[in-house]
């Protein structure tokens, strides 16, 4: 059993005593392109042309007129508000129209979700896409009144958010007072809240909303949701229209 034993050895010390590899000189050359690739290339380019021009062509669809530039802004913007609205509006129209029983008290829409600023003039469908080029869907939250207020207590740690369907004054970085629904905030209520679902799931610093009593997913997109309403709003000739209405205040 002991020549086993040896041949290893003597394999183990050849091997370390093997040459390093060193590199020396590295050498390059141009590799000239097959003209069957570049065929296969343009071929395939062709194919998807007509997708191509179809897809500029959506982006650029006009789905509504701005008189000013809408940029967001805390405690509140008028771009945080206007999102925030329609996705209330959006809430409860789903609510009725698929016999829920309820309507959302509260819609929330982070703050960072919001990437840019909608332009003065025309808005296209790619200025919502870079709004919001994410793929969160609507969805329903109900939430027992002490998870409510860790909610809102969120909202006021980083100085606002966008909201609907209720009032907040801030008191350095604390709840100063609270409404929902034009009523005072009641911690022995529950509140259903109209958000995304990657906040929903905890996301942006909302853990407390994973304590939820119930949840409905519409597997709407929200940005979808926002064109449909926009270009409704814009066949009727009305206007894109931002307010300040003081929902999120400062003391």
């Amino acid at each position: 059993m002991r020549y086993p034993f040896i041949l290893i050895v003597l394999l183990i010390i050849l091997s370390s005593c093997r040459t390093p590899l060193v590199i020396s000189d590295v050498a390059k050359e141009n590799i000239s392109n097959d003209s069957s690739v570049v065929m296969r290339n343009a071929a395939v380019v062709d194919l998807l042309a007509p997708y191509r021009e179809n897809l500029e062509g959506d982006m650029s669809r006009v789905v509504s007129i701005s008189n000013e530039e809408l940029t967001r802004s805390k405690p509140e913007s008028k771009l945080t508000n206007l999102v925030a609205d329609m996705l209330l509006n959006a809430g409860v129209a789903f609510c009725r129209a698929t016999k829920q029983g309820f309507v959302p008290d509260v819609a929330f829409v982070n703050y960072g979700g919001l990437r840019v600023s909608l332009p003065r003039g025309e808005i296209t469908v790619g200025d919502i896409y870079e709004l919001m080029p994410f793929e969160n869907t609507m969805v329903l939250i109900k939430l027992p009144g002490a998870t409510m207020e860790k909610f809102v207590h969120q909202i006021a740690r980083r100085g606002g958010d966008g909201i609907a369907g209720m009032r907040l004054r801030i008191d350095d970085g604390q709840i100063g007072s609270l409404e929902v629904g034009g009523e005072q905030f009641d911690i022995n209520k529950d509140y259903w809240v109209v958000t995304n679902d990657y906040v929903a799931a905890g996301g942006d610093d909302m853990s407390m909303l994973v304590n939820r009593e119930e949840f409905i997913e519409t597997k709407r997109k929200i940005r979808d949701l926002m064109i449909e309403v926009l270009e409704r709003e814009h066949r009727s000739g009305r206007r894109i229209q931002g307010i300040l209405d003081g929902r999120i205040y400062y003391e």
